[in-house]
């Protein structure tokens, strides 16, 4: 790094970040440092305090975007078990004739389930003591279920009153409020899984709404 123009001040911190860090994972912030970025050759007066400064930044970020897509998914699963449990009952999610994608719906099933056996809530194993049904009802079920998992099911509901009911309570269609959701599923995994979010080009993105009925952020670019 310091023959190719990485001014490094503290070669021991910086090693032993490195170690700890690693190599691979701290080059992505020292990448927009770079001059020649074929022979990685750096720009004047680059630092490797600037990278890692970057790195504490972006996992900052990561910390502060979690606990905001929390409150995010919290609500959309307590929104999805009531509108859908009042208007199908506990177990709608077993409900086939609610699903656009016999297959998809097939697919969530299993995963509902292998995340219902691989569960060690108290809640979930006082269930399995107690009643011999398959699966519990959806209130308990979609707490144990990733938000990957419940993301697929609205986007697998059936188009109709029930589905726009859903996403109107969030201020958005059901198409567009299905393609955040994607998207906030893309988002959570980043920061999850410890990935750069910083300087990131999103490969997954939100469809940008055209009309809302909730206060969003006036985005004109």
């Amino acid at each position: 790094l310091q023959s190719r123009g990485l001014t490094i001040s503290n070669v021991a911190r910086a090693n032993h970040l490195l170690e700890s860090i690693s190599y691979y994972r701290l080059s992505g912030y020292w990448y927009p440092l770079l001059a020649d970025k074929q022979n990685h050759i750096f720009k004047n007066n680059s630092n490797f305090d600037t990278a890692f400064n970057l790195y504490c930044f972006d996992r900052e970020l990561r910390i502060l975007i979690l606990r905001e897509l929390e409150k995010i998914e919290i609500s959309i699963r307590a929104k999805m078990i009531y509108i859908l449990s009042h208007q199908y009952g506990a177990f709608w999610y077993q409900n086939s004739n609610l699903f656009k994608n016999p297959y998809q719906h097939a697919k969530s099933l299993v995963s509902l389930q292998d995340e219902y056996k691989r569960s060690d809530e108290e809640f979930n194993l006082a269930f399995k003591s107690k009643y011999s049904d398959s699966l519990p009802p959806s209130w308990m079920l979609l707490e144990l279920t990733s938000f990957g998992t419940l993301s697929f099911l609205y986007s697998n509901l059936n188009p109709g009153r029930t589905k726009r009911e859903i996403s109107k309570y969030f201020g958005l269609n059901d198409i567009t409020f299905a393609s955040w959701m994607h998207s906030i599923v893309y988002l959570r995994n980043v920061c999850a899984h410890h990935s750069r979010l910083w300087n990131r080009i999103m490969s997954i993105q939100p469809v940008i709404p055209q009309r809302v009925s909730k206060t969003w952020l006036n985005n004109s670019t």
